[in-house]
């Protein structure tokens, strides 16, 4: 008797097991969403390479979604694999399940979270924009040099690098517009500069140009905030003193293949601040505000040498031989 029952017990898991193989009980999942009522926005962020595993995982764990399992297996059965976008997108617990798989595949478009870190450059983010299949590549770097924008703080065929203000900007894919972003970008800069800050340039007797060049060799030369208005004092003091800066970064930022040679070094290329005195052309990078704030209350100090290890500790010294000490000791 006791066989048979286990025999029994043995044939009812198998044939609900079957059935809820072949059943689509999760196409029922697809019209749900997990608060029909929120207004919430939440920003959710793939990475390169991710899988509908791992993607599907992250979702429920952000109440994104009912089921896990019901995302993978209509990922799954609309081979949309493959077409799994990565980036940032704005999602909502209102949305249903295929709302949020039509907007994190190529078969939709939807709200999208652009994040433009501190140190990126104009190049930087064109290839963002080219890799999320925003614009061809070089679209937003020809509209930074083409395009036509009005600000109080940009004199006629300035560069705009520099003054593309790092932070997340929220975007439609489908109504896309680099001009529009740029614009954007160029606004948010104007309003983080404020009137504190403004105060501090007039009374510095520095340009604005000056400042965010400098500011942008901060941002790409140290990476602690302790460390910035230190080494922006070092730079004002180089500058001062009809010094070289000696900042390799500057010759990266138009460097191809982003190492340097020796003949690179020797170039006579007008960002080779090893060679040539006072600053570069335009700035190296788009700084963020902790930057441009310790570039105008920049610390004096005694140092005139400085440099970053690998990992990115900032080793001071006062003078040439100290620096070369510090050298021997740290970058071997």
């Amino acid at each position: 008797m006791e066989k048979r029952l286990i025999q029994f017990l043995l044939l009812l898991v198998l044939l609900w097991s079957g059935w809820h193989f072949w059943n689509p009980l999760w196409k029922f999942d697809l019209n749900e969403a997990v608060d029909s009522t929120s207004s919430e926005k939440i920003v959710f962020s793939i990475q390169k390479g991710s899988s509908a595993k791992t993607i599907a995982s992250d979702l429920e764990d952000q109440d994104l979604v009912v089921n896990d399992s019901s995302f993978i297996k209509t990922v799954e059965s609309e081979g949309l694999d493959e077409k799994l976008r990565y980036g940032s997108f704005v999602l909502s617990p209102s949305m249903t399940l295929r709302e949020v798989v039509t907007v994190l595949t190529t078969e939709g478009t939807g709200e999208l979270a652009l994040t433009v870190p501190e140190g990126w450059t104009i190049e930087d983010i064109d290839t963002q924009l080219t890799e999320l299949g925003l614009i061809e590549a070089g679209a937003f770097e020809t509209c930074t040099k083409t395009c036509t924008f009005s600000t109080d703080f940009l004199s006629e065929n300035q560069s705009l690098e520099g003054y593309l203000f790092p932070d997340t900007y929220f975007i439609d894919s489908e109504t896309f517009n680099v001009e529009d972003l740029i614009n954007q970008m160029l606004q948010n800069f104007d309003k983080k500069w404020s009137d504190e800050l403004q105060a501090k340039l007039d009374a510095s007797g520095r340009t604005l140009s000056d400042v965010v060049i400098v500011a942008s060799m901060v941002e790409k030369e140290v990476r602690t905030t302790e460390d910035l208005p230190l080494v922006a004092g070092i730079i004002w003091k180089r500058l001062n003193n009809d010094w070289a800066l000696g900042i390799d970064a500057t010759l990266l930022y138009k460097d191809e293949d982003h190492s340097l040679t020796t003949e690179d070094l020797e170039s006579d290329n007008a960002y080779n601040t090893r060679k040539n005195t006072g600053l570069p052309p335009t700035p190296i990078c788009n700084p963020g505000l902790a930057s441009l704030e310790a570039t105008l209350n920049f610390e004096a100090s005694d140092y005139w040498f400085y440099l970053t290890d690998k990992d990115g500790l900032v080793h001071y010294a006062t003078t040439n031989e100290e620096h070369e000490e510090n050298k021997a000791t740290y970058l071997q």
